[in-house]
């Protein structure tokens, strides 16, 4: 049953929202919640804080480097232990709308990737932009949506790939922040 609703789920994200705005913007937007490109943007964080002596943005900014490492890696050793195909390898009229050579779907390691940064640096926001904290909250949640959202606009994961991907983004990161004062950086 739940194989059942998740594809109907997949095709319901994959056909229903098809426009030609989303089919120009999501296949660039997608690898905005890959490793390769938030791994950089934390590393710039935490040069850019070393550089500027902004010792507590630097310490968050590690902490969210642990969580994002540890849950990432958790992913990519549960994708290779399920071994789970993507959509458009057992379905039938899939729009894929770019090239992906990783066969494995389970769990997304975009969603990961995207929701442990997310939500580090949601939970630490407040200490880290006092005044506009909650813009920057807000703007984080956005893209915490839209991503999980575009992996099944381009046709590469299933509902339930972003949502295990989710979840293990999030326990990632508020593990690593519930016992952040027992971390030394």
């Amino acid at each position: 049953m739940f194989s059942e609703i998740n594809v109907d789920l997949f095709y319901f994200f994959n056909h229903n929202f098809q426009n030609p705005i989303f089919d120009a913007i999501m296949p660039i937007v997608t690898h905005f919640g890959g490793f390769k490109v938030l791994i950089v943007v934390l590393l710039a964080i935490i040069l850019y804080a070393h550089l500027k002596d902004k010792k507590t943005l630097k310490r968050i900014s590690i902490l969210a480097l642990i969580a994002f490492l540890c849950s990432d890696i958790v992913t990519a050793i549960l994708k290779h232990l399920i071994s789970e195909p993507r959509p458009f390898v057992t379905l039938d009229n899939v729009r894929l709308l770019i090239n992906e050579t990783d066969p494995l779907s389970f769990p997304s390691g975009h969603t990961t990737s995207t929701l442990s940064f997310v939500t580090f640096f949601v939970l630490n926001m407040k200490e880290l932009a006092k005044k506009h904290y909650k813009i920057i909250d807000a703007a984080l949640i956005l893209f915490a949506v839209v991503i999980p959202f575009s992996r099944m606009y381009v046709g590469v994961h299933y509902p339930g790939d972003v949502l295990a991907g989710a979840i293990i983004g999030i326990l990632g990161a508020w593990i690593v922040n519930r016992y952040k004062t027992r971390i030394r950086v």
